[in-house]
Protein backbone atom coordinates (compact mmCIF):
# COMPACT_ATOMS: atom_id res chain seq x y z
CA UNK A 1 0.00 0.00 0.00
CA UNK A 2 2.32 2.51 0.78
CA UNK A 3 4.81 1.42 -2.20
CA UNK A 4 1.72 2.26 -4.64
CA UNK A 5 0.63 4.60 -2.68
CA UNK A 6 3.78 7.04 -2.93
CA UNK A 7 4.40 5.71 -6.54
CA UNK A 8 1.21 7.31 -7.52
CA UNK A 9 1.79 10.95 -6.10
CA UNK A 10 5.53 10.40 -7.88
CA UNK A 11 3.77 9.89 -11.21
CA UNK A 12 1.10 13.04 -10.28
CA UNK A 13 3.73 15.41 -9.15
CA UNK A 14 5.65 14.55 -12.81
CA UNK A 15 2.31 14.65 -14.90
CA UNK A 16 -0.65 15.75 -12.91
CA UNK A 17 -3.82 14.20 -14.88
CA UNK A 18 -7.47 14.29 -14.10
CA UNK A 19 -9.31 11.13 -12.72
CA UNK A 20 -12.36 10.48 -11.11
CA UNK A 21 -11.82 10.58 -6.84
CA UNK A 22 -12.27 7.65 -4.85
CA UNK A 23 -13.92 9.00 -1.83
CA UNK A 24 -13.08 8.21 1.33
CA UNK A 25 -15.41 5.39 1.56
CA UNK A 26 -13.55 3.10 -1.03
CA UNK A 27 -11.72 -0.11 -0.11
CA UNK A 28 -7.55 0.97 1.03
CA UNK A 29 -8.67 4.71 0.98
CA UNK A 30 -8.42 5.64 4.94
CA UNK A 31 -4.74 3.56 5.00
CA UNK A 32 -4.27 5.77 1.52
CA UNK A 33 -5.07 9.07 3.27
CA UNK A 34 -3.04 8.15 6.08
CA UNK A 35 -0.05 7.95 3.93
CA UNK A 36 -0.38 10.67 1.94
CA UNK A 37 -0.64 13.00 5.05
CA UNK A 38 1.77 11.32 6.58
CA UNK A 39 4.31 12.19 3.80
CA UNK A 40 2.85 15.85 3.04
CA UNK A 41 3.45 16.66 6.73
CA UNK A 42 6.78 14.66 7.26
CA UNK A 43 8.31 15.99 4.58
CA UNK A 44 6.93 19.65 5.36
CA UNK A 45 8.00 19.14 8.87
CA UNK A 46 11.91 17.55 7.91
CA UNK A 47 12.76 18.72 5.11
CA UNK A 48 10.85 22.35 4.35
CA UNK A 49 10.18 23.81 7.13
CA UNK A 50 14.04 23.66 8.76
CA UNK A 51 15.38 25.18 4.53
CA UNK A 52 13.07 27.93 5.39
CA UNK A 53 14.34 28.35 8.87
CA UNK A 54 17.91 28.81 7.47
CA UNK A 55 16.69 30.76 4.66
CA UNK A 56 14.99 33.30 7.10
CA UNK A 57 17.45 33.39 9.17
CA UNK A 58 20.52 34.09 6.00
CA UNK A 59 18.37 37.15 5.07
CA UNK A 60 17.08 38.09 8.11
CA UNK A 61 13.25 38.44 7.57
CA UNK A 62 10.77 38.53 10.08
CA UNK A 63 8.49 35.79 10.61
CA UNK A 64 4.32 35.80 9.19
CA UNK A 65 2.40 38.36 11.03
CA UNK A 66 -1.08 36.89 9.44
CA UNK A 67 -2.51 35.85 13.06
CA UNK A 68 -1.27 38.48 15.14
CA UNK A 69 -3.86 39.95 18.38
CA UNK A 70 -5.66 37.38 17.42
CA UNK A 71 -7.44 35.33 20.34
CA UNK A 72 -6.85 31.38 20.83
CA UNK A 73 -10.56 30.92 19.55
CA UNK A 74 -10.12 32.85 16.51
CA UNK A 75 -6.35 31.74 15.72
CA UNK A 76 -7.30 28.09 15.73
CA UNK A 77 -10.84 28.66 14.01
CA UNK A 78 -9.52 30.70 11.46
CA UNK A 79 -6.48 28.95 10.54
CA UNK A 80 -7.50 25.53 11.43
CA UNK A 81 -10.90 24.94 10.35
CA UNK A 82 -12.40 28.07 8.16
CA UNK A 83 -8.71 28.57 6.25
CA UNK A 84 -8.52 24.66 5.00
CA UNK A 85 -12.26 24.44 3.81
CA UNK A 86 -12.48 27.63 1.79
CA UNK A 87 -8.83 27.19 0.26
CA UNK A 88 -9.52 23.88 -0.44
CA UNK A 89 -13.23 24.51 -1.82
CA UNK A 90 -11.82 27.76 -3.85
CA UNK A 91 -8.38 26.13 -5.19
CA UNK A 92 -9.13 22.87 -5.54
CA UNK A 93 -12.87 22.37 -5.63
CA UNK A 94 -12.97 22.62 -9.24
CA UNK A 95 -10.44 19.85 -10.27
CA UNK A 96 -12.39 17.42 -10.96
CA UNK A 97 -13.30 18.88 -14.01
CA UNK A 98 -16.83 18.32 -14.43
CA UNK A 99 -18.46 20.80 -16.53
CA UNK A 100 -20.75 21.69 -12.80
CA UNK A 101 -17.83 21.78 -10.55
CA UNK A 102 -16.37 24.57 -13.56
CA UNK A 103 -19.71 26.77 -13.87
CA UNK A 104 -19.75 26.81 -10.20
CA UNK A 105 -16.02 28.33 -10.19
CA UNK A 106 -16.54 30.63 -12.85
CA UNK A 107 -19.96 32.10 -10.97
CA UNK A 108 -17.48 32.27 -7.84
CA UNK A 109 -15.03 34.24 -9.78
CA UNK A 110 -17.44 36.65 -11.20
CA UNK A 111 -18.65 37.02 -7.78
CA UNK A 112 -15.46 37.81 -6.58
CA UNK A 113 -14.45 40.20 -9.15
CA UNK A 114 -17.11 42.27 -8.96
CA UNK A 115 -16.79 42.17 -4.98
CA UNK A 116 -13.31 43.16 -5.20
CA UNK A 117 -14.52 45.94 -8.12
CA UNK A 118 -17.29 47.68 -6.28
CA UNK A 119 -18.36 45.76 -2.96
CA UNK A 120 -15.29 46.63 -0.84
CA UNK A 121 -16.05 48.82 2.01
CA UNK A 122 -19.22 49.00 0.93
CA UNK A 123 -22.00 47.20 3.02
CA UNK A 124 -24.81 47.74 1.04
CA UNK A 125 -22.98 46.51 -2.70
CA UNK A 126 -20.87 43.86 -0.57
CA UNK A 127 -23.83 42.13 0.88
CA UNK A 128 -25.67 42.64 -2.01
CA UNK A 129 -23.14 41.36 -4.58
CA UNK A 130 -22.45 38.29 -1.91
CA UNK A 131 -26.58 37.52 -2.48
CA UNK A 132 -26.29 37.40 -5.95
CA UNK A 133 -23.08 34.93 -6.02
CA UNK A 134 -24.87 32.60 -3.79
CA UNK A 135 -28.37 32.64 -5.88
CA UNK A 136 -26.63 32.41 -8.91
CA UNK A 137 -24.38 29.52 -7.48
CA UNK A 138 -27.37 27.83 -6.64
CA UNK A 139 -29.19 28.13 -9.87
CA UNK A 140 -26.34 26.69 -12.14
CA UNK A 141 -25.89 24.07 -9.16
CA UNK A 142 -29.46 22.88 -10.04
CA UNK A 143 -29.19 23.19 -13.46
CA UNK A 144 -25.79 21.53 -14.05
CA UNK A 145 -26.03 18.78 -11.00
CA UNK A 146 -26.20 15.56 -13.51
CA UNK A 147 -23.43 17.21 -15.89
CA UNK A 148 -20.18 15.08 -15.34
CA UNK A 149 -19.10 15.40 -18.74
CA UNK A 150 -15.28 16.78 -18.29
CA UNK A 151 -14.02 19.50 -21.25
CA UNK A 152 -11.38 18.05 -23.24
CA UNK A 153 -9.88 21.19 -22.50
CA UNK A 154 -9.74 20.76 -19.23
CA UNK A 155 -7.90 17.11 -19.39
CA UNK A 156 -5.08 18.53 -22.25
CA UNK A 157 -4.46 21.59 -19.98
CA UNK A 158 -4.62 19.90 -16.56
CA UNK A 159 -1.26 19.66 -15.41
CA UNK A 160 -0.81 23.87 -16.12
CA UNK A 161 -3.89 24.38 -14.49
CA UNK A 162 -2.95 22.48 -11.36
CA UNK A 163 0.73 24.12 -10.77
CA UNK A 164 -1.04 27.55 -12.07
CA UNK A 165 -3.06 27.51 -9.29
CA UNK A 166 -0.99 26.06 -6.63
CA UNK A 167 1.76 28.64 -7.40
CA UNK A 168 -1.10 31.24 -7.16
CA UNK A 169 -1.84 29.36 -3.55
CA UNK A 170 1.11 29.49 -2.49
CA UNK A 171 1.93 33.52 -3.51
CA UNK A 172 -1.21 34.74 -1.61
CA UNK A 173 0.80 33.17 1.13
CA UNK A 174 3.10 36.10 0.92
CA UNK A 175 0.60 39.28 2.38
CA UNK A 176 1.29 36.95 5.67
CA UNK A 177 4.72 38.86 5.94
CA UNK A 178 5.47 42.97 6.37
CA UNK A 179 7.31 43.40 3.19
CA UNK A 180 6.92 41.35 -0.34
CA UNK A 181 10.36 40.99 -1.55
CA UNK A 182 12.20 38.81 -3.99
CA UNK A 183 14.40 37.37 -0.98
CA UNK A 184 10.51 36.40 0.78
CA UNK A 185 9.76 34.56 -2.34
CA UNK A 186 10.66 31.37 -1.12
CA UNK A 187 8.94 31.49 2.63
CA UNK A 188 6.29 30.25 0.73
CA UNK A 189 7.71 27.13 -0.32
CA UNK A 190 5.67 25.46 2.13
CA UNK A 191 2.22 26.20 0.71
CA UNK A 192 3.99 25.04 -2.24
CA UNK A 193 4.79 21.88 -1.19
CA UNK A 194 1.65 21.39 0.68
CA UNK A 195 -0.50 22.75 -2.19
CA UNK A 196 0.51 19.60 -4.34
CA UNK A 197 -0.05 17.15 -1.79
CA UNK A 198 -3.45 18.46 -1.59
CA UNK A 199 -4.00 18.54 -5.14
CA UNK A 200 -3.04 14.86 -5.22
CA UNK A 201 -5.14 14.10 -2.48
CA UNK A 202 -8.27 15.97 -3.89
CA UNK A 203 -7.70 14.49 -7.22
CA UNK A 204 -7.20 10.71 -5.70
CA UNK A 205 -9.52 10.74 -3.00
CA UNK A 206 -11.85 13.42 -3.08
CA UNK A 207 -12.51 17.21 -1.81
CA UNK A 208 -13.41 15.99 1.96
CA UNK A 209 -10.15 14.34 2.27
CA UNK A 210 -7.88 17.21 0.96
CA UNK A 211 -9.73 19.49 3.47
CA UNK A 212 -9.10 17.02 6.25
CA UNK A 213 -5.12 16.82 4.76
CA UNK A 214 -5.00 20.76 5.22
CA UNK A 215 -6.67 20.91 8.83
CA UNK A 216 -4.53 18.39 10.16
CA UNK A 217 -1.30 20.08 8.60
CA UNK A 218 -2.30 23.53 9.73
CA UNK A 219 -3.53 22.10 12.98
CA UNK A 220 0.13 20.57 13.11
CA UNK A 221 1.90 23.62 12.49
CA UNK A 222 0.34 25.78 14.15
CA UNK A 223 0.98 23.91 17.51
CA UNK A 224 4.38 23.89 16.90
CA UNK A 225 4.65 27.67 16.05
CA UNK A 226 2.96 28.73 19.12
CA UNK A 227 5.27 26.12 21.33
CA UNK A 228 8.38 26.46 19.54
CA UNK A 229 8.51 29.42 18.23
Amino acid sequence: MIRTTLAELIAFLRRPVPMEASGLNDDGALSRWVVLAAFQIGVLGLVVMPLIALWQKAFALSPPNAFEGLGPLALWGGAVLLAPVLEELFFRGWMSGTRRALALMGVVLVGLTLFIAFGRGKPLAGGGILLITIVATGVVWWRKRRDRSVPAWFSRHFALLVYGTTALFAAMHLANYASVTLAAVPMVLPQFWSGLMFAHMRVRLGLLASILNHIASNAIVLAVALNWG
